[in-house]
């Protein structure tokens, strides 16, 4: 009976001896690249988007990614719902009316606002830096942020970008 106990604790040992490094394999944690505060304007009507994207170098999804506005947190939603791609990166956005801006950091009004932020991919939190920087969101207002004062073009051509034939 002992023969046979000491075989079965041998042989725990060596399961677990071999098992341990397929288990613990290392997590890398989850990046947050591209953090902004994104604003469009029409007819003096403001609306915001916070815009971030998640990176993951093992492809694991978020279980959560929250923006912090002013320490209130709102949750964030995918920019496309099919995307699951976390390896070459899922972007999450949360829009919001001016109204709504407005309610949750009353001091938007006069561009003071705080925002960072959060995830975590079941192997820890991940946080970004904390900003307060606005933007203005080109593409949703179809605004070019290519060089147009000039000084792009050969000398003596008309590509310059001034519109002064030059």
């Amino acid at each position: 009976m002992r023969k046979l106990i000491a075989l079965l604790v041998v042989i725990l040992f060596v399961v677990t001896l071999f098992a341990s490094p397929i288990a613990a394999v290392q997590n890398t944690p989850p990046v947050l690249e591209g953090g902004a505060l994104l604003y469009t304007f029409e007819s003096n009507i403001f609306s915001y988007k916070f815009q971030v994207t998640y990176k993951d170098a093992d492809g694991n999804l978020p279980n959560y990614l929250f923006v912090f506005i002013n320490g209130s947190r709102r949750a964030m939603e995918k920019k496309d719902i099919i995307d699951n791609d976390s390896r070459d990166g899922i972007v999450y956005v949360l829009e919001l009316s001016q109204d709504e801006l407005y309610s949750i950091a009353p001091k938007a009004k006069e561009w003071e606002i705080e925002y960072w932020f959060r995830t975590n991919d079941g192997h820890g939190p991940v946080i970004t830096n904390k900003s307060n920087l606005f933007a203005l969101d080109a593409d949703a207002m179809g605004v070019s942020t290519s060089n147009s004062a000039g000084g792009g073009g050969t000398p003596g051509t008309s590509g310059g970008g001034c519109g002064c034939g030059r």
